[in-house]
């Protein structure tokens, strides 16, 4: 059963509590019944049933990744992984293991880390830039997400899903509001589709930017892998649930660790 906040549990919220305090989302983030539905959507796909439970091992080297992807934009090497943690690289690659099993993060083929949640080394259409760190985002709700995380303000680009016109976001007050936006119609569709134990390749490739209604209808009408369970969000609600999400997050990074 996953660990809830008090404040979820009596409201019947999914949640989850991580050893190093951080816990996972944070309700109060929400304002709206429709990033209310996404966001549970979200939690009950794969947050609840993958992420619960983690020892503090497993939290700290998690915290460690996320770290370095804010320090420098890229994914931490293995053996800096290890050496961060005081474990020898096999012992980290076997905790590197779990997290991706528990789809906290991604793993190549190789063994070496390309995504974790929100970032991403692999090709995508969500970037984000703050000061001089620039870093690729898995989806648009992650995009949106980092700026709370990393308590700085961002430039979100990415590109309606449909016509490719490109998008630019620009928060305020530490990534927690919406500043400038271009189009100012954007919204975006937070799809529900979790499979294969990854929301790299499944979740996240349903939760998309796009310009306008028209062009997120059109989408839907004629992709078949739009899929028809999920929430439209106004570009501010979306920007609630990628805060409730991540913002949490930076509780798990060692205090050592610079990230501005």
């Amino acid at each position: 059963m996953m660990a809830l906040t008090s404040r979820a549990e009596a409201a019947g919220w999914p949640a989850v509590a991580f050893p190093g305090g951080a816990i996972i989302p944070d309700w109060g983030a929400i304002t709206t019944p429709r990033a209310q539905n996404a966001l549970r959507a979200i939690v009950e796909a794969f947050i609840g049933p993958k992420w619960d439970g983690l020892d503090e091992t497993e939290s700290r080297i998690h915290g460690i990744v996320l770290s370095g992807y804010a320090a420098t934009g890229h994914a931490p090497e293995t053996a800096d992984v290890a050496a961060a943690a005081g474990l020898t690289r096999d012992e980290a690659d076997g905790v590197l293991r779990r997290l991706a099993e528990r789809d906290l993060l991604v793993l190549d083929a190789a063994g070496r880390i390309s995504g974790a949640y929100p970032f991403t080394d692999s090709p995508t259409e969500h970037h984000v830039a703050a000061g001089g760190l620039s870093a690729g985002a898995m989806c648009a709700i992650d995009a949106l997400g980092i700026g709370a995380m990393l308590e700085r303000d961002v430039a979100v680009r990415s590109a309606c899903r449909h016509c490719r016109r490109p998008l630019v976001i620009r928060t305020r007050s530490h990534g927690r509001e919406l500043d400038q936006v271009e189009p100012i119609g954007i919204v975006v569709w937070s799809g529900h589709r979790y499979a294969a134990g990854c929301a790299a390749s499944s979740l996240c490739t349903l939760q998309a930017f796009f310009c306008e209604d028209a062009h997120l209808e059109t989408w839907r009408a004629n992709s078949p892998a739009a899929g028809q369970e999920g929430v439209r969000l106004s570009l501010a609600e979306a920007l609630e649930v990628g805060v409730a999400i991540f913002a949490p997050m930076r509780m798990e990074w060692p205090s050592w660790i610079p990230t501005t």
